[in-house]
C-alpha cells in the first residue's frame, strides 16, 4: 500500500516551462517536509519534462494530450496523489514560504472543517500587490456568520457561505487546501470547464462541506493578459453552466434553489447583453431567447430580447438606448 503524506500540490501546466520552474523554486520554502509535487502536464510541446526533472527530481511528472483545460489534468494528477490534504497550484503562481505548513495545522487541529482557503497576494513585480480578499471578497465575506476558534482562524457558517460564493467567488483555487475524503467524495473537477472549473467545484463543495478561512497570505496570485479569466465572453458562459450543474447535482433547499436561479438569470442576461454590445445581434437573440426562458421578466430584458428579432432603423434607434440598459443599471 502507497504511504501517504501530509499535503499533496497538483500544478497544472500547458507549455509553460519558464513559470514551473519558478513555481518549483519557491515551493522548496513551503515548510511541509513530506510535500509531494505532482506537475500534471496537459499535453506540453515544451521542455517542460526536463524543466521539472531538472528542477526537482522528487517532483512527479504527468503527461497527458492536451485536453484543453486544465481540470482534467488536476483529476488525474489526484488519482495518483497521495496527501492527507491536497492544494491545486497553477504553475504561475506561488506558494508562499512556511504558509502551507501552517494551513496543514490548521486542518489537523480541525478537524469539522474539510476545506480552507487563504489571504492570497495578488498583482505582479512590476505594479505590486494588493489583498486578494479586499477585491474578491470584499465586506460582505467578513460580515459573514463564523466562529474564530483560534486567532485569523475563522470557520464559516456553511449557508450563508454557499450563499455568498454563488455571488461572488472569494476563494482562490491557488490558496485552497481540502481534505482528501472530501474532494473525492465531490467528484472532483468538472472536465466540461476551463476557467471556472474551480468556481463550480468550491460551490458544490460549499453546499456540502464545512470551510474555514486562514486571514494569513498563502499564495501569490499573478495578474498577467493570458490569464484564463481575461476571457470575459467565455468566463460568464462557464457561469452559466457552472450555476446549472449546481441545480442538478446539489439537492438545494427551496430557498437556495431560488437563490440560485436568481443567479443564474443574472449571469444569462450579462451574457447576452455582451453579444449585444458588441453588435452581434443575431448571438444576441439566442441569448435573450434562454434569459427569458431562464424566468428574466426584467422590462429590460425583454424589451432587448425584442429588439433582436428587428432589423433596420428601428434597431439603430434602440441601440441608442443602451446606456440605460446596461446591465447595472437593471435593479
Amino acid at each position: 500500500m502507497t504511504q501517504p503524506c501530509s499535503l499533496t500540490v497538483i500544478i497544472p501546466t500547458y507549455n509553460r516551462s519558464s513559470y514551473v520552474r519558478e513555481c518549483l523554486v519557491a515551493l522548496r520554502a513551503s515548510g511541509v517536509p513530506d510535500l509531494e509535487i505532482i506537475v500534471s502536464d496537459d499535453g506540453s510541446t515544451d521542455d517542460t519534462r526536463e524543466v521539472v526533472a531538472a528542477t526537482n527530481p522528487d517532483a512527479k511528472y504527468l503527461w497527458q494530450p492536451n485536453s484543453g483545460t486544465p481540470a482534467t489534468a488536476r483529476n488525474a494528477a489526484f488519482a495518483v496523489s497521495r496527501g492527507r490534504f491536497v492544494g491545486f497550484l497553477d504553475c504561475d503562481d506561488e506558494w508562499l514560504p512556511d504558509a502551507p505548513a501552517r494551513a496543514v495545522r490548521h486542518l489537523d487541529a480541525h478537524p469539522e472543517v474539510d476545506a480552507l482557503f487563504a489571504e492570497s497576494k495578488m498583482g505582479d513585480p512590476q505594479e505590486g500587490y494588493v489583498s486578494w480578499i479586499e477585491s474578491a471578497g470584499q465586506e460582505a465575506f467578513f460580515r459573514l456568520p463564523h466562529v474564530e476558534p483560534e486567532p485569523g482562524f475563522r470557520v464559516l457558517e456553511r449557508g450563508p457561505f454557499f450563499r455568498r460564493m454563488a455571488v461572488r467567488n472569494p476563494v482562490f483555487i491557488g490558496a485552497t487546501i481540502v481534505r482528501r475524503e472530501a474532494f473525492a467524495a465531490i467528484g472532483g473537477f468538472d472536465p466540461q470547464l476551463c476557467g471556472a472549473a474551480d468556481w463550480e467545484l468550491w460551490l458544490r463543495m460549499a453546499h456540502r462541506f464545512t470551510w474555514a478561512y486562514m486571514a494569513e497570505p498563502l499564495a501569490k496570485y499573478m495578474r498577467h493578459l493570458d490569464n484564463m479569466s481575461s476571457n470575459h465572453d467565455k468566463m460568464i458562459a462557464e457561469f452559466v453552466q457552472s450555476l446549472r450543474n449546481v441545480l442538478t447535482k446539489c439537492p438545494l433547499s427551496s430557498f437556495d434553489r431560488r437563490f440560485i436561479r436568481t443567479q443564474l438569470r443574472a449571469h444569462l442576461f450579462s451574457h447576452a447583453y455582451l453579444a449585444y454590445d458588441r453588435g452581434d445581434i443575431a448571438e444576441a437573440r439566442t441569448r435573450f431567447r434562454r434569459s427569458v426562458r431562464a424566468g428574466d421578466i426584467h422590462p429590460v430584458t425583454l424589451a432587448l430580447a425584442a429588439f433582436c428579432q428587428l432589423p433596420g432603423a428601428l434597431a439603430r434607434r434602440v441601440r441608442r438606448l443602451k446606456h440605460t440598459a446596461a446591465p447595472g443599471g437593471r435593479a
